[in-house]
């Protein structure tokens, strides 16, 4: 049976609509997309609050957490490094703990030694406030005594698989900083007798060494952007650590560890954030023996 002109009409102004409804969906897609990475680039200060129980300890301190800046050679990237610094500044930290990857990937620098003179000059602006350093997978890759070696001539102070008791104005803190598991710099190194009986922390770049086997208490981590790209239902495509899923952002708990992920300020690999913020963190830290 010939179909009417009426259906005839219909048919092709369905046609001309699927075209236009399936832009409509693409074009909105894209936006979602767009503005969601352009949101998640902006650095953001993230503020969380972490209690532990220690009957030797009644305390609280204000600590500001960077991990993962991936400063590129460029005087833009400096003056970016140096505004987030100020910023960390204003909040007016108890202690300030670095997380390690100060720099982009050292393949693309052309003077990396003028490049990790310079990204440790605008480090240094921070020491006025107590601060302690590890060294990520990048120093690592790109000579870590020559990083190591720059930020010492700047009087900061950076730790590899060993202890500093640290005194802020809310009182005296033992930093433990562990080198990079993802490079394997990583040695297990207990605290000294120095620091009983009083607050401590651990640092270290790659989450996975807060997973060795006679880790205990408190360990903050970077390294991981939070999977840099996570997708909703799906989690982070790819995270470049053998730590536990569950504890590559964020924050973690089990019988033995607290452990913090921060996301991270930088990218790696690709220039972009979805689902993952840019952020330094702001941490609300108090002991208590209730």
């Amino acid at each position: 049976m010939k179909s009417s002109p009426y259906c005839q009409h219909m048919r092709f102004r369905n046609y001309q609509i699927r075209p236009a409804v399936i832009t409509i969906i693409f074009l909105m897609v894209f936006a979602h997309f767009w503005i969601s990475v352009t949101n998640s680039l902006r650095t953001q200060r993230n503020e969380i609050s972490i209690s532990l129980k220690d009957i030797s300890v009644n305390r609280s301190f204000r600590i500001a957490v960077i991990g993962d800046m991936h400063t590129r050679e460029d005087r833009a990237a400096l003056s970016k490094l140096r505004d987030l610094l100020d910023k960390i500044k204003e909040s007016d930290p108890d202690l300030v703990l670095f997380l390690g990857d100060y720099t982009s990937n050292p393949r693309f620098i052309d003077d990396l030694t003028a490049h990790r003179r310079d990204v440790v000059d605008v480090l240094a602006s921070i020491r006025h406030y107590p601060s302690v350093f590890v060294l990520g997978n990048y120093e690592n890759w790109s000579e870590p005594e020559k990083w190591r070696k720059e930020f010492l001539n700047s009087d900061l102070e950076i730790l590899e698989n060993e202890t500093q008791i640290i005194e802020t104005k809310s009182g005296i803190i033992c930093i433990r900083g562990l080198g990079d598991s993802f490079t394997n710099r990583f040695t297990y190194a207990d605290y000294p007798l120095g620091c009983e009986g009083l607050p401590r922390i651990t640092i270290t770049h790659d989450p996975a060494g807060a997973f060795h086997s006679e880790m205990e208490g408190l360990v903050i981590a970077g390294h991981t952007h939070c999977g840099q790209v996570s997708l909703p239902l799906i989690g982070a495509i790819w995270v470049p650590s053998i730590a536990p899923r569950n504890a590559t952002c964020g924050l973690y708990q089990d019988e033995n560890i607290t452990l913090y992920v921060t996301s991270g300020v930088g990218t790696s690999i690709l220039p972009i954030r979805y689902g993952a913020q840019s952020q330094w963190d702001f941490i609300n830290l108090t002991y208590s023996s209730d």
